[in-house]
């Protein structure tokens, strides 16, 4: 049964099939395996899952920064606005990376350039992107900086990055993504390393400015807190593959994979008592230790002996939920 969304006709990017690989020295090891999904116009998706699931190789690929070699795209399309970025040459790459799909990268402190002010690295984009002059990049800038809550911006243009604190680099580094107004916004772990309250302001702000712009987000997270205010949808993503996509009311109403179960239950929350949290036991496989069948199977409690030999496929439940596991009732 083929998963339809009422907007799914709308998309401003949809993932076909997507399947990457890397070189390594035991030989080509698939990381990304056959995934599929697509983000409506003007809708924020949630991309959620443990570190070493492949959230982030999965939005390199859609920005088309991960290094090749070792990676390769074995099979599979990525549209943006109908046309297959990956048959695109690097020239109308780089027109629509920055200009017309923005990103905000998970480290501010290693992504910003140390050696250059944040005017510089800001104005960049302007002078880029629209060849306008330095001036006029100059006055583009402070405005881009005041949208983003940077107080004192022509005096914060000067500075280095190692002069501002946390939230406010990660607040250059959403200037810079959104300085061209692009129609898409991957943010990937846009709250890592943030104080609670810095984390609450960031996601304000992202909230804000999307809903001004009118613009699509991919949010990637392994935080459910943060996908349950912001996303309208959340695909679910485990070694490498896809395991359960719903509207964010129906998965947290009724998660059904074992996994999804498991990242909830491992969530703290208000008033819980102060018993430890229950845990997923074990690790995420690393892209080489994967086996066959499901890659949950030595994590879960209602893995069978056919889970391990046999790929569950993702199957609809509904018309806003899907699930690939073979005993999710």
């Amino acid at each position: 049964m083929q998963f339809t969304h009422p907007s799914s006709s709308h998309s401003i990017l949809h993932v076909d099939s997507l399947h990457i690989s890397f070189s390594t020295n035991e030989g080509r090891i698939d990381v990304v395996e056959d995934i599929s999904f697509f983000i409506g116009s003007g809708e924020i998706v949630g991309l959620v899952g443990e570190s070493g699931c492949g959230k982030s190789v999965t939005a390199m690929a859609i920005m088309r920064l991960n290094p090749s070699p070792p990676s390769s795209v074995e099979y599979g399309r990525i549209f943006f606005k109908g046309n297959d970025i990956l048959s695109l040459d690097e020239g109308s790459m780089r027109h629509i990376r920055g200009n017309r799909i923005g990103m905000i990268f998970q480290e501010p402190m290693t992504s910003l350039n140390p050696t250059f002010t944040i005017g510089y690295q800001v104005g960049e984009v302007f002078r880029c992107h629209l060849g306008i002059s330095q001036n006029e990049a100059n006055n583009k800038t402070v405005e881009m900086l005041d949208l983003v809550g940077i107080g004192g911006a022509q005096r914060r243009m000067e500075q280095y990055p190692h002069e501002l604190s946390g939230g406010l680099r990660q607040r250059v580094m959403i200037a810079i993504a959104l300085a061209c107004r692009p129609e898409l916004l991957i943010a990937d772990e846009p709250t890592t390393a943030l104080d609670v309250t810095v984390q609450a302001q960031i996601l304000d702000l992202l909230r804000t400015l999307q809903s001004e712009m009118n613009m699509s987000v991919l949010l990637i997270s392994h935080d459910l807190g943060i996908v349950a205010e912001t996303c309208d949808r959340v695909f679910v993503m485990y070694a490498g593959r896809i395991v359960e996509k719903a509207s964010v009311v129906e998965l947290f109403r009724n998660p059904l994979h074992p996994y999804t179960t498991g990242l909830m239950s491992s969530s703290p929350r208000l008033g819980q008592s102060k018993k430890l949290l229950p845990m997923i036991p074990g690790m995420v496989p690393s892209p080489s230790q994967r086996g066959t069948g499901c890659y949950f199977t030595d994590r879960c409690s209602k893995a069978s002996e056919y889970c391990r030999h046999k790929t569950p496929t993702l199957e609809a439940v509904g018309d806003k939920h899907q699930v690939a596991c073979w005993n999710y009732k």
